[in-house]
């Protein structure tokens, strides 16, 4: 069923393409231009050091720093803790990367990892701070938007976490393998590594970009409709149609933090393409992550209420 769903899509986007091929070539530039400009100089240097820690298996240091808190509160191994702090610090899908990677070498359980995914996978902060809570939104006080999509990560945790309790600091991965890299082959192999993920991201980011530019120019009746159909698909976008609308701020940045909070279809993919291999399941992320967007926008109603 899946797959006749995928080949009816598959010829449906060629015929759209055929038949606005001005439109999908002006989303295919978006695309490749958000992917050159923003998203290779904001993940590259984090991907590439990120991979070499774990191949080294240098990540202990930090993961040290926050377990006291962290395991406390998410109930998570020490290895756990860092793909967390990755997750948090740096954007879509790094932190779903780190945690394929280290589960990968069995630095924790299946269900653990399955878990972390579920929070730990967010837009940068730059990303709510600058371009959402400013340039989009125009807030005062953009770091509202962090508050608020941490916050909702952290809240729909706790949904999760009693699923792990007596099991986190004792299961591993019993498939993974642990190799002890020399220092110039861990950084070829992390180079590697974060080119092919790169590339991925980079074409799916163009195929959503498309998609959002033809549902721009093609849904024209219906104003809700693009805002939330854009939003669905591609953040970035989502916002950026968000910000031109004539609905109110506090509209706006309600459905804004919700757009954050899920990532958009985009993300999903980008995501789904970091764990092939695993056998983590990319139906309890989507869950996980639509659960997210809702508290966020919950969160958002009620602290904006107060605020604007």
């Amino acid at each position: 069923m899946r797959r006749k769903f995928f080949i009816v899509a598959s010829v449906l986007f060629v015929l759209l393409f055929v038949l606005f091929p001005d439109i999908s070539s002006k989303g295919a530039e978006n695309g490749l231009l958000l992917w050159f400009n923003v998203i290779i100089p904001s993940l590259c240097p984090f991907m590439i050091i990120s991979t070499m820690l774990i191949k080294l298996d240098v990540t202990s240091f930090i993961s040290n720093m926050f377990y006291p808190v962290f395991h406390k509160v998410f109930r998570i191994s020490k290895n756990g803790c860092y793909p967390a702090i990755t997750g948090m610090l740096s954007g879509y899908p790094l932190g779903a990367k780190t945690v394929a990677d280290m589960y990968k070498t069995g630095a924790f359980s299946k269900n653990e990892a399955q878990y972390i995914i579920s929070f730990c996978n967010n837009a940068s902060p730059m990303f709510m701070l600058e371009y959402t809570g400013i340039k989009c939104l125009g807030l005062k006080q953009p770091a509202i938007m962090l508050v608020i999509i941490y916050l909702s990560a952290f809240i729909n945790a706790f949904f999760e976490r009693n699923k792990l309790e007596g099991t986190a600091d004792n299961e591993q991965n019993p498939g993974g393998l642990k190799k002890r890299y020399p220092l110039i082959e861990a950084l070829d192999e992390s180079i590697l590594s974060s080119a092919i993920t790169l590339v991925k991201v980079g074409g799916y980011i163009i195929l959503f970009s498309i998609l959002t530019e033809l549902l721009k120019n093609i849904v024209t009746s219906s104003e809700i409709i693009k805002v939330a159909g854009s939003g669905i698909l591609e953040i970035t976008t989502g916002c950026e149609v968000l910000a031109n609308t004539g609905l109110s701020l506090y509209i706006k940045c309600m459905l804004a933090s919700a757009f954050c909070a899920f990532g958009g279809m985009s993300s999903v993919a980008q995501t789904s393409s970091t764990l092939i291999g695993t056998g983590l399941s990319n139906r309890k992320y989507i869950f996980a992550k639509c659960r997210q967007a809702v508290i966020a926008a919950l969160l958002s109603a009620v602290i904006f209420k107060f605020i604007l």
